[in-house]
């Protein structure tokens, strides 16, 4: 489809030799030849017919002219075999309701359905010889990747390592100058503690002297 058309991409192990690309190229020339639009006097003759034999709203020349040029208009771009198996259907009964002629929208409904398997077909021919090749790495490319990959692992290894050393170097070094301080507080508080207590002890002793009045 125009605008959506993704490229396929295709092994050069699998590409398609050059006898096979000339049997697919004459294969899609050979679906692009079945599916010619028709022409104008064999529509007008399949359709003449279904109208001639089945039921259809009486209508003037002028109508006439232009449901003949609506018909032409939108059955011109299917193939003739098409137009005309989708016709003989309709005069079957194998489509349609059996009575009423069908719209030139219902004629290329059933014309649509024909021609799908080689519409198909002629997509499938194009994407392969379309396709992009490309080369397979050879074993010596894949040991090459497998050792630059181990090489990475190793190194990105080695890197953590060494953050997770100095991350603990840190981490310890913190903890050592929060025990120094935590030493010094608690020894200045012991200084303090006996300095107290000793002035406690003083001011006993000279009471105790102190003679009663």
């Amino acid at each position: 489809m125009p605008g959506n058309f993704r490229r396929y991409a295709l092994s050069a192990a699998h590409e398609p030799t050059a006898e096979q690309r000339g049997a697919l190229l004459d294969r899609r020339a050979e679906i692009d030849v079945g599916l010619v639009g028709a022409d104008d006097i064999t529509i007008r003759e399949r359709v003449g017919a279904l109208r001639a034999v089945m039921a259809s709203a009486q209508a003037g020349a002028e109508t006439v002219a232009i449901a003949r040029q609506a018909f032409i208009a939108v059955l011109s771009r299917y193939p003739s075999w098409a137009v005309t198996e989708a016709c003989t259907r309709f005069l079957d009964g194998r489509a349609g309701n059996k009575v009423y002629a069908p719209t030139p929208a219902e004629i290329a409904e059933v014309c649509r359905g024909l021609i799908a398997d080689a519409l198909t077909e002629r997509a499938r021919i194009n994407a392969i010889l379309d396709a992009e090749v490309y080369q397979a790495p050879t074993e010596a490319e894949r040991a090459e990747v497998v050792r630059r990959h181990q090489a990475f692992v190793e190194e990105t290894a080695r890197a953590a390592g060494i953050r997770r050393q100095r991350d603990g170097d840190a981490l310890r070094g913190s903890d050592a100058a929060d025990r120094a301080e935590a030493e010094r507080i608690l020894e200045e508080r012991k200084v303090a503690a006996a300095a107290e207590a000793g002035l406690s002890l003083s001011e006993s002793e000279n009471r105790s002297r102190t003679p009663d009045l």
